[in-house]
């Protein structure tokens, strides 16, 4: 049994946990690589044409880097084309996509481009497609949290928690004074409730290693995506994350009552905020236990796919 883990680009918290995915089944001895597929049709020919030029797009962006680092492109997409968060995973370019073969798809990739035989689609996020082209009825699916459970798509409740944290990347590195707000947009850019004017940095395009000093810097950050893990990075960092809640919900729309969030404020109600600094300081064990389930969930999700495929 092989996997193949499709993924679009190398960083963002999606392609991070697919590449996640494929370093722990590795370790667990399977056959495993790494697919960035960059485009997404079932038609063969158009799939393949599409695929090349957007390696030879990507091969020039990646050039152009390393001979000018110095340049406005460089400092602005530098981590995007060359930093790989999750080191030592096997990539294929052309993935052989054989009957023993499971292709595991995120939920945004459409149809199954690479014609596999056995293929998994993995909800990283609410499923957003009504479209039943997407998909098959032979899929298996998966979910990544319980707040994104289909019960239409994943009847059984299928679930996949996986987790990488770089502990060396993301830390408080400031004790002392800070001044300012940031903004993490992400998923939440069609709200309806956004601010017209922004009076600090909008984080979500920016190298890893920018968010962090920034994140170091200021004392509050506020997150329109509701589901981002930005939030514990940026309570790591010493800032207070601040939710902010949809119109009309509150924290009990978006935790869990067993679901311990720390550190992370929803709303900036005097409450939320005593809360999200009192609890801080029990983030990073919640990390700590997050990257030792790793190895059990992946082991329960190979069983599940040879379960459902019929594979040994």
């Amino acid at each position: 049994m092989k996997f193949v883990i499709v993924s679009g680009t190398q960083i963002g918290g999606g392609p991070i946990v697919l590449c996640k995915l494929a370093q722990v089944l590795q370790k667990q001895g399977y056959n495993t690589a790494v697919f960035n597929m960059g485009v997404s049709s079932n038609n063969r020919k158009k799939f393949y044409y599409y695929y090349v030029k957007y390696l030879l797009r990507e091969f020039i962006k990646i050039l152009f880097i390393k001979i000018f680092p110095r340049s406005n492109f460089a400092e602005h997409h530098y981590q995007g084309y060359v930093y790989i968060p999750v080191k030592g995973i096997k990539r294929r370019y052309l993935p052989w996509v054989d009957g023993d073969t499971i292709v595991v798809y995120p939920e945004v990739a459409s149809g199954n481009p690479l014609h596999a035989k056995h293929v998994v689609r993995w909800l990283l996020y609410y499923n957003r497609h009504n479209d039943d082209s997407w998909y098959s009825s032979d899929d298996l699916f998966v979910s990544y949290r319980e707040q994104f459970f289909n019960h239409k798509l994943n009847p059984d409740n299928n679930l996949l928690k996986i987790f990488h944290f770089d502990q060396a990347l993301y830390k408080r590195t400031n004790y002392g004074e800070r001044q300012g707000v940031c903004y993490f947009i992400r998923k939440g850019k069609t709200r309806t409730d956004l601010p017209k004017k922004y009076d600090g940095p909008i984080l979500d395009d920016l190298p890893e290693i920018e968010k962090v000093k920034i994140l170091n810097q200021c004392e509050r950050c506020y997150l329109y995506d509701t589901q981002t893990f930005y939030a514990s990075i940026a309570a790591l960092c010493g800032c207070i994350p601040i939710v902010v809640p949809e119109p009309g919900k509150t924290r009990k729309d978006y935790v869990k009552e067993d679901d311990k969030i720390f550190g992370v404020a929803y709303g900036d109600t005097p409450e939320e905020i005593e809360y999200a600094i009192r609890t801080r300081d029990k983030v990073q064990q919640r990390i700590t236990n997050m990257l030792r389930d790793n190895e059990p969930n992946v082991l329960n999700f190979v069983k599940v796919c040879k379960d459902y495929f019929n594979l040994t």
